[in-house]
């Protein structure tokens, strides 16, 4: 045995597959010769040293770093001390370490530290093949930085590269050795980045065992494996029993068929309706295509109540078997790229009743409610445009009743349509330009009940925008409508009828924009820029007739118009001032950093500025980024940032000014007004030759409408106001207003609050309805502390009718957050006002009242439960 010896400079050794009685010899002659003077020399200074070693091509690279080694010729292995061995991405550090090169192992016992990626762990003992990486780990707590997850274990095996299992161990998110909760299993895989798994698990809470796993699986980042996957406990209580589930058990199981495909298929059962099933099939086959197919059926055992379920149907005329109707929903989306400039889209969706949504899907308002929707269509793009060939179904529900399933059979369907646009600029020169375009379609049209029919529609457009006279912009926009209809009522033979009409339009506008900068030496504000953009405006459609040859309106749905605006936009730009302190690395800062344990190679780097001023952080950073070859990350140069020393800014010192800079350009404040002139206004008796003509803010005989206001402040993203008024002329009063403040203290507490109130319900010359509206709305939500948050909201209808519906709340909300270091909780108090429709049909009002419960224990979530009737 060869004594141990200090080393005093760096050696390199190569590993030996072998050795033969020659070579023994030869090192045994040049150890004794160098013995003495390697312990003379340690006795006055230590000095660590690196050894790298390599065996052949088929062994890696070794780089050990060791203070001191001890050499077993006979056994051919080396011991080190206070060690660290690298190879291939892997990291050893150990009080000992014992290397042997004919078997190409490791063997660590004391503290044992392994790093591999984002992967540390600490053992107690330690055995490693470095030519293929598998080994033992014994004793073992195991990080991964990804998933931000910890696993202790009797035994870990490292099977592969990010591979590994182990045996009577433990998972958690919390500190392991006093954790909130915990998975614990008689066997753990676990893929670092990709998808691990584990057998006979429990999950305990405060160390008592609240759940039981056979097979858990659970993906870590990307990699799919077969299994069973967390089970899904949701509890549904309503005051209407036939929202009313009970608790709702899910087991789903993973099936992870190829790369290219997987199945999820879930057991389900109601506990006030019965089993049920679900399935979930994705596939991507090739590049560019992807799809999904899902189905889900529940067999309810009882009949339904056909007083309260038949909706406006009379509950006499339901049969028996019509009180146990198939639930089901049946989705389908596929995607798929045909070539470079062409795609297919395909989707389905079909729901066997109008409820399945609200009681299965927890959908508060269903809005279409969906009875069956069916689309295709096949895309191809151009430089220039595009050209659609598409077909579409869509089927509603007439009403939310499970056993009324009568549908509104005057949806028009589109079987097929072909629709394109192209465009193209024909001329410019300077500020001038003129361009065209052509767009168009030509679709059958179909319906269950009404006329069906063939149409084609192609809309040429010139668009001419150009400079007029010196300060001012002008455009024209010019387009001709060209549509020809054939219809026919299916229900009548010899029913054939065709309309056809051509429909001129038309835009002009003329704007400028004058502005003027306003220079501050002081204050917040460095430079102010007050824009104002006087906009006149006309808009024409023209006036045709849309009836068939046998005079009945088919499609007249164009109004005329003749309507001129004349708009006024205030805008107040600003730059910000923004004072900035000098930056120093004071030696200060360097011992701070190696207290810290800073990377010692990034701190040599940073002593080559010591003592260096910088006037900004923004010049700091770039020399930064200079010295380290631009590769920290933000949050490394913010750390830095957080020890350097900052200058002051002396309030009375003549070079305050050079201390600044302007931030960028931002929106301050608007305040536009924009006053429109109806021309068919100053006609009482004018009538039209097509539809009617939209809007009816004003009688017939007043063409000015009202004056609107909009005012919008917000000084800094924390605060805004919102303000907008209608001032009606002829009454000479404001009709509607309405405000909005949003106050954002910081980042943790914001606030807003609004008020809406319109007198009565108006259209627009544009054809939009606006409902009459009297409410107040208001939200919070408040960060106490990084574990604790809460917030809440409401809706309030200021002129409910004491008669018919009278909650004046019409919606709240109230939030409760509690997130320690490994888990959270959060509650959530609803409160909505629905309606319903009884078989009388009569609308009824009720308060929809639950209180949401969510656990989340780190990665593993429990789904919400929902508690009922909270009064």
């Amino acid at each position: 045995m060869i004594p141990l010896r200090s080393l005093t400079k760096k050696y390199s050794i190569q590993q030996h597959s072998g050795s033969n009685t020659d070579s023994r010899r030869f090192f045994r002659i040049l150890s004794s010769f160098t013995s003495l003077t390697f312990w003379i020399l340690a006795l006055l200074v230590f000095i660590p040293v690196q050894v790298s070693a390599q065996d052949g091509l088929d062994i890696p690279q070794l780089s050990i770093q060791t203070q001191s080694y001890l050499h077993n010729p006979e056994a051919g292995t080396y011991l080190y001390r206070n060690a660290k061995v690298e190879w291939e991405g892997i990291s050893v550090e150990s009080t000992e370490i014992l290397y042997h090169p004919e078997k190409n192992t490791l063997t660590a016992k004391g503290y044992v530290r392994v790093t591999e990626g984002e992967i540390i762990a600490v053992m107690d003992e330690l055995e490693i093949n470095i030519k293929d990486g598998t080994g033992i780990f014994i004793n073992t707590i195991f990080y991964d930085a990804s998933s931000k997850a910890y696993m202790t274990a009797k035994e870990v095996r490292r099977v592969g590269k990010n591979e590994y299992t182990a045996k009577t161990c433990t998972f958690t998110t919390c500190n392991p050795k006093s954790p909130a909760w915990q998975i614990t299993g008689s066997e753990v895989n676990y893929y670092s980045q990709n998808f691990s798994s584990s057998s006979s698990s429990t999950l305990r809470v405060g160390g008592v065992p609240v759940f039981y796993f056979p097979y858990l699986a659970w993906p870590t980042v990307k990699r799919r494996q077969s299994g069973f996957l967390p089970p899904e406990y949701l509890i549904v209580r309503s005051s209407l029993r036939k929202f009313d589930l009970g608790y709702r058990l899910g087991i789903p199981y993973f099936w992870n068929i190829d790369p290219e495909q997987d199945l999820t298929l879930t057991y389900d059962w109601v506990e006030r309706r019965g089993p049920g099933f679900r399935l979930d099939y994705q596939y991507a086959w090739k590049e560019g295509m992807r799809g999904e197919i899902k189905y889900q059926q529940f067999f309810e055992r009882d009949p339904r109540d056909p007083e309260n379920e038949s909706g406006s149907l009379s509950s006499e005329e339901l049969a028996v078997a019509d009180l146990n109707p198939q639930r089901f929903k049946f989705e389908f989306n596929h995607n798929q790229q045909l070539d470079v400039q062409s795609r297919l889209i395909a989707s389905a969706l079909v729901y066997s009743d109008s409820q399945f949504q609200k009681e299965y899907e927890l959908v508060v308002s269903t809005s279409p409610n969906t009875a069956q929707q069916i689309s295709a269509n096949i895309n191809r793009q151009f430089s220039k445009g595009s050209i659609t060939l598409s077909a579409t179904q869509t089927r509603t529900f007439s009403e939310l009743a499970i056993l009324n399933r009568a549908i509104d059979l005057t949806q028009v369907q589109y079987l097929p349509a072909l629709s394109f646009q192209f465009s193209d600029s024909l001329w410019r020169s300077g500020k001038s330009t003129l361009s065209s375009s052509l767009s168009g379609s030509a679709v059958r049209y179909y319906r269950v009940q009404g006329y069906n029919g063939e149409g084609a529609s192609v809309t040429p457009r010139l668009n001419f925008q150009f400079p007029l006279f010196q300060h001012f912009n002008a455009s024209f926009n010019v387009g001709k409508k060209i549509s020809s209809y054939k219809v026919r009522d299916p229900d009548v033979s010899g029913s054939e009828d065709a309309y056809g009409f051509n429909i001129l339009d038309g835009k002009a506008e003329i704007n400028t924009t004058l502005s003027r900068t306003f220079k501050t030496d002081s204050g917040i504000y460095s430079r102010f820029k007050h824009l104002i953009k006087p906009r006149l405006q006309y808009d024409y459609i023209e006036d045709v007739r849309q009836t068939s040859t046998s005079g009945v309106p088919f499609g007249g749905t164009v109004s005329t118009r003749r309507l001129a605006t004349l708009r006024l936009d205030n805008v107040l730009l600003v730059k910000r001032r923004f004072f900035e302190r000098s930056v120093k690395l004071t030696s200060l800062s360097l011992d701070r950093m190696r207290r810290n344990q800073l990377d010692p190679v990034l701190i040599r780097k940073l002593a080559l500025i010591l003592g260096q001023e910088f006037a900004s952080e923004k010049l700091f950073t770039e020399q930064l980024a200079r010295l380290t070859g631009d590769k920290l990350t933000t949050q490394q140069k913010n750390t830095i940032l957080g020890y350097v020393e900052k200058g002051v800014i002396p309030l009375l010192n003549s070079q305050v000014g050079g201390q600044t800079r302007e931030g960028k350009s931002r929106n301050l404040a608007s305040l536009n007004f924009v006053q429109h002139y109806d021309f068919f206004k100053k006609d009482p008796f004018f009538q039209p030759v097509g539809p009617a003509v939209k809007g009816d803010e004003t009688e017939s005989d007043q063409p000015l409408l009202p004056l609107r206001t909009n005012l919008i402040f917000t000084p800094s993203s924390a605060f805004s106001i919102n303000l907008f008024n209608r001032y009606h002329h002829q009454q000479k009063r404001v009709v509607e207003y309405s405000a909005a403040v949003s106050v954002g203290l910081s980042t943790h507490n914001k606030a807003s609050v609004n008020f809406r109130n319109n007198e009565e319900a108006y259209q627009t010359p544009f054809g939009n309805d606006v409902a009459a509206a009297n409410t107040f709305g208001f939200s919070n939500s408040f960060e106490a502390s990084d574990k604790l948050a809460f917030g809440f909201s409401g809706t309030v209808n200021l002129d409910a009718d004491s008669y018919t519906f009278r909650r004046r709340l019409s919606s709240s909300a109230l939030t409760l957050d509690y997130r320690p270091d490994c888990w959270n909780i959060r509650l959530a108090l609803t409160e909505n006002v629905g309606t319903t429709v009884s078989n009388s049909g009569r609308e009824q009002e009720y308060i929809d009242r639950t209180l949401y419960a969510y656990i989340n224990l780190g990665g593993i979530s429990l789904p919400e439960q929902i508690l009922p009737d909270l009064d």
